[in-house]
């Protein structure tokens, strides 16, 4: 009894020995290291020379495991995150800000392994928070392995970078990582009806194929890359009784055509067209089944054969020395990487990150524009100006002094409550109902010096709220061409009034049922759109593009 009681006694200190070192600044790992329940680092982690760092959360409590700074592992280091099976709750958490965003890092032939385990990207109650993106970078031959794990997408979003030779294994895993992007020779391999993830598969400098699962139901089982079906790449993918959101990556000196099935769907495919060294224009890019050949320049580098691509479907990215024009277009994210420029004209831009945060600076222009973005950020010593847009529930930063945004006019708009990822956008036209990502409310500023707003009013028409909770009527197609659709969703007369972003009234119309209205004497943008009767009024954006 008195061994058994010593025993006891060491092993008491060495735990408090671990929660003291634990619960401190940056942490070094170089020996094998047990961590038994909560702990929070308030610095860097960083694990080194084939060390483990073993954070055992299998205790009856729901601990939590916080980092408030970047991770690295290399050499042979380990990072093992593990609860009880059969009990998610116990939370792992690498605690971002907007301005301030961490990284996980695997080098050389470190890994990481998650099993039970909640992961987060913020603290704290996260119901008042806009979701903070987070990568992870997954370099030489590096793995990557979560069990029965989870990532709320409303709280959190991982993306996992796949570089080398690097190694991603799932097992009934929803979310964790959010997005993997697939790409030099790493492979991806998962696992699972309850696993769900998004794949970006990387298209780089090859002309081929790609034959997109003709099923459409989900889950998805499928084999792509290094020779699977023909496609010459060096990446591979498998995927097992999977829930799989697919996009694809096409840089200028690839020429890839996809096939789908076109069924009736959400969509098949996102795309995200990689723009360098060039000048280039984009124009009428929408939503739903696209056969269409997108070009750069006189020659087409994608071509889309009965794809059904979804309302959140194209992602632009300017490069290095690329000055880019995109118009009447509906786009999920807009991003510049390096010293370029790029021109938005008459275009959507919904639920994702716009950001001009190019090395050594760059500058995006945004003219008559809606905006639904998670958050439109500039870093680097980049600029952003918004003229005469329509801004909806988005956060605006800018991460170093030297950068700066302006919005010239325009309206800002309130983001409604009730929403969630089911619901945020019209699968048809592409139009946002809503951003989930940010709470109810106004844009936010979040970083006052380097924000400058001359002229928005924050009071235009009654806005989406009023639409959502009192609809009566609907318009389609938005985005029109010739004409667009008024549909009445009960018995009254209804009085339609459309005017231009300057006020000027253009249509004045009675609508006593399913009416088509011209558009063709109308110049192509953004128009404001009245729909009244007696019980009430709702307030509209209608795109006109030609």
């Amino acid at each position: 009894m008195k061994n058994t009681f010593s025993l006891f006694i060491i092993l008491l200190f060495l735990q408090q020995n671990v929660w003291s070192q634990c619960n401190a600044g940056a942490y070094v790992v170089t020996t094998n290291t047990t961590i038994n329940g909560s702990c929070k680092i308030t610095g860097d982690l960083t694990i080194l020379n084939g060390a483990t760092l073993n954070v055992d959360l299998t205790s009856a409590q729901l601990d939590t495991f916080v980092v408030q700074g970047n991770i690295l592992l290399q050499g042979n280091a380990v990072l093992w995150v593990h609860a009880a099976p059969g009990s998610i709750g116990e939370q792992f958490i690498v605690s971002n800000l907007v301005n301030n965003q961490r990284t996980i890092t695997t080098e050389d032939s470190s890994r990481i392994q998650l099993e039970n385990i909640e992961f987060r990207t913020q603290e704290g109650n996260l119901a008042n928070t806009g979701s903070v993106y987070m990568n992870y970078n997954a370099k030489g031959s590096s793995v990557f392995y979560v069990n029965n794990s989870k990532l709320n997408t409303q709280k959190a979003w991982l993306l996992c970078n796949m570089f080398n030779q690097s190694t991603l294994i799932g097992y009934e895993s929803n979310e964790l990582p959010t997005e993997i992007y697939l790409q030099d020779t790493a492979q991806v391999s998962l696992h699972g009806s309850n696993t769900k993830a998004g794949i970006w598969l990387n298209f780089q400098s090859i002309t081929d194929t790609l034959d997109l699962p003709l099923d459409q139901s989900s889950p998805y089982n499928w084999k792509v890359g290094r020779g699977v079906g023909g496609l010459d790449t060096q990446w591979y993918l498998e995927v097992d009784t999977v829930q799989l959101g697919l996009g694809v990556q096409i840089f200028p000196s690839a020429k890839m055509t996809i096939n789908g099935s076109g069924l009736p769907a959400t969509g098949e495919v996102k795309v995200a067209l990689m723009f360098a060294n060039n000048t280039d224009s984009l124009k009428n890019l929408n939503v739903g089944l696209q056969d269409t050949i997108v070009a750069n320049g006189p020659v087409g580098f994608v071509k889309l054969n009965n794809v059904n691509l979804g309302p959140i479907a194209w992602q632009i990215y300017a490069l290095m020395n690329e000055h880019l024009h995109i118009k009447n277009s509906i786009i999920n994210e807009i991003g510049i990487a390096g010293p370029s420029s790029v021109t938005v004209d008459n275009s959507l831009l919904q639920l994702a990150v716009l950001g001009a945060v190019g090395v050594g600076g760059c500058t995006m222009t945004l003219n008559n524009s809606e905006i639904w973005n998670q958050v439109i950020t500039a870093a680097n010593h980049s600029t952003m100006t918004l003229n005469n847009c329509h801004v909806t529930g988005s956060e605006f930063s800018t991460v170093d002094a030297q950068s700066h945004i302006t919005v010239n006019g325009g309206c800002f708009f309130q983001n409604p409550s009730g929403c969630t990822e089911n619901t945020m956008v019209n699968i048809n036209t592409g139009q946002p109902f809503c951003n989930p990502f940010i709470p109810p409310g106004f844009p936010q500023n979040l970083t006052p010096a380097t924000v400058t707003f001359n002229g928005v009013n924050s009071n235009c028409i009654e806005g989406i709220t009023q639409v959502k909770k009192q609809e009566s009527s609907r318009i389609f197609p938005n985005p029109c061409n010739e004409s667009f659709v008024v549909e009445p969703l009960g018995n009254n007369d209804q009085i339609l009034q459309v005017s231009d972003l300057n006020g000027t009234m253009v249509i004045n119309r009675i609508i006593t049922g399913t009416t088509t209205i011209d558009t063709l004497n109308l110049s192509e943008g953004i128009y404001n759109v009245s729909i009244s009767d007696d019980k009430s009024i709702g307030n509209k954006r209608l795109v006109i593009v030609r």
